[in-house]
């Protein structure tokens, strides 16, 4: 490992010196050390109010986790894409008379500060949230640090590594995966027929002796209940089942041969990975890793002149793509407004919150799009074209039609989150236009205040610091909008508080969109 733990070590010192030079470095620290500490501690109410504040509690956090993470990583590694090499690493190592055994081990300690990292955000909420004893969070640590890595790697260098794994055996071990995920919700579906659904459901089936037997995972979960709520039967079988799988794999791992042959794949990863990132800093965000984007012969009937040609060329990129403005958030706030209506209908209302159901919509697609929605897409581009300051036009109406496709993708979501909860919950026809431009108001003021952080900012704090600033500018917009939702209700109820919610709402989007347009006329003069 000499060759290959001083490339480790040169990178991450020159990123360190790099990272150490520039004013925003610190203020991410100053940011990390926040989060650290005042995340656990405003959680920590929430936590107690749900009688959650004790060991078991933080098995069910990370037992959700491991639903997530293991079978993804499964997967990955099987389709060859879970490793990731830059092209620095691809012309470095390859060619270098290094075992390519130590070139896949190198990959994975690229993840090791991120591990140490959550590890120890975990140990934190741990001691805060939790009240789990020190020694505990000790053994655990290590547990995660040592024996994870230790199977996590051997996994990879036989699943990755393997010369015998052809795209035969590749995708068994991905059916497998898929397999152990499917056991796993078949056990939830069976408890929750058998039980009904509540917290206490929930709660008994990701603790139950039966997600413990499931191999590998259920074994995961099964040491993480012998670590922090002590030895029973299940979970010492468990975790001997766990560790003799470790055992297993580090001896196979050691002895398999491994000569190189995921060179290829990991070279074309790297690559796709390269280009992805560009895509992502132009505003791209429908290029993914591994796929090529699909495109198909449309046209377009061109009308008007000026900024009205950046509208035209959005329709047609957008008619170019297999799914036209249909994307993963379409896809999303489909099975958000499908998941209220059923949940609405299932559980006959929204028990404890049944005097906030007519809010519940706009509550879900606030969270969806503060959370979740890319504010960059094929718009973005616009601003770093050279003919779109070319045209003869006013700043505003650049940015209006630079941006018009996306709002039409916005009521579009809009309605595909809102129509199906309006119609369980017998919403009025006005109640559910109101809530259908609540969610496009919402988005609009998303894509506009990433505009105001621009101005305000431009490249001091850097991509992240622009986020959290646009998360703060649109968080002031929110808040303002949840004021009037209560304002409306203790004056005239539910329909005016919908007006007044988006009224503030569409108002403070004008303002950020008047800013934006200035921002983009001083980026024409600049």
């Amino acid at each position: 490992m000499g060759a290959i733990g001083y490339l480790y070590r040169r990178i991450f010192c020159n990123r360190v010196k790099t990272a150490l030079r520039r004013p925003i470095t610190y203020v991410y620290i100053l940011l990390v050390l926040f989060y650290f500490t005042a995340l656990p501690m405003s959680l920590r109410m929430v936590v107690e109010e749900m009688e959650a504040d004790t060991p078991e509690g933080m098995i069910t956090v990370l037992t959700v986790l491991a639903f997530w993470v293991i079978p993804a990583n499964l997967i990955a590694y099987a389709k060859r894409k879970g490793l990731l090499y830059r092209n620095s690493d691809v012309h470095f190592l390859f060619p270098a008379p290094v075992s390519p055994r130590k070139v896949l081990l190198y990959a994975h300690l690229k993840t090791l500060v991120g591990q140490i990292l959550l590890n120890s955000f975990a140990i934190v909420c741990g001691a805060l949230l939790f009240r789990v004893e020190a020694w505990r969070l000790a053994v655990y640590f290590l547990f995660s640090m040592i024996l994870e890595n230790l199977l996590e790697g051997s996994i990879m260098i036989l699943i990755y590594g393997s010369e015998r794994m052809g795209e035969k055996q590749g995708s068994l071990v991905v059916k497998a995966a898929y397999g152990l995920v499917g056991i796993l919700v078949l056990m939830g579906i069976w408890t929750w027929l058998r039980e009904g659904l509540s917290m206490k459901t929930v709660a008994d089936y990701l603790h139950s002796d039966m997600v413990q037997m499931v191999p590998l995972i259920g074994w995961y979960i099964a040491a993480l209940h012998l670590i922090f709520t002590g030895a029973t039967a299940v979970n010492i079988a468990g975790t001997c089942c766990y560790l003799a799988l470790l055992i297993l794999a580090v001896t196979a791992a050691r002895r398999i041969k491994c000569e190189g042959s995921f060179y290829e794949d990991a070279m074309k990863f790297a690559g796709d990975y390269e280009e992805v990132v560009r895509s992502r800093k132009q505003g791209d965000s429908q290029k993914r890793l591994g796929k090529r984007q699909k495109f198909g012969k449309a046209s377009v009937n061109w009308k008007g002149d000026g900024a009205r040609a950046l509208f035209y060329r959005q329709l047609l990129e957008y008619k170019k793509s297999r799914y036209f403005i249909f994307d993963m958030g379409t896809v999303t706030a489909l099975l958000g407004g499908i998941g209220i209506a059923w949940f609405y209908s299932r559980e006959g209302g929204f028990g404890s919150m049944n005097a906030f159901t007519p809010f519940i919509i706009p509550a879900v697609s606030s969270y969806l799009i503060f959370v979740f929605t890319a504010v960059n897409g094929k718009w973005a581009k616009e601003l770093r074209s050279p003919y779109t300051y070319m045209i003869p036009d006013t700043a505003f109406r650049k940015l209006l039609n630079a941006t018009a496709m996306h709002h039409v993708q916005s009521i579009v979501s809009g309605c595909l989150m809102t129509i199906p909860g309006a119609i369980a919950m017998e919403m009025t026809p006005v109640t559910t236009v109101l809530c259908i431009v609540f969610y496009t108001a919402l988005s609009a003021n998303k894509l506009y205040a990433l505009a105001v952080a621009e101005a305000v900012c431009g490249n001091t704090l850097g991509t992240m610091g622009k986020q959290f600033l646009q998360m703060l500018i649109q968080g002031t917009a929110i808040g303002m909008a949840i004021l009037g939702g209560i304002l409306g209700m203790a004056v005239g109820g539910v329909l005016t508080a919908y007006l007044l919610m988006d009224f503030f709402l569409v108002m403070y989007t004008l303002i950020f969109m008047v800013t934006a347009a200035l921002n983009f006329y001083n980026m024409e003069v600049a």
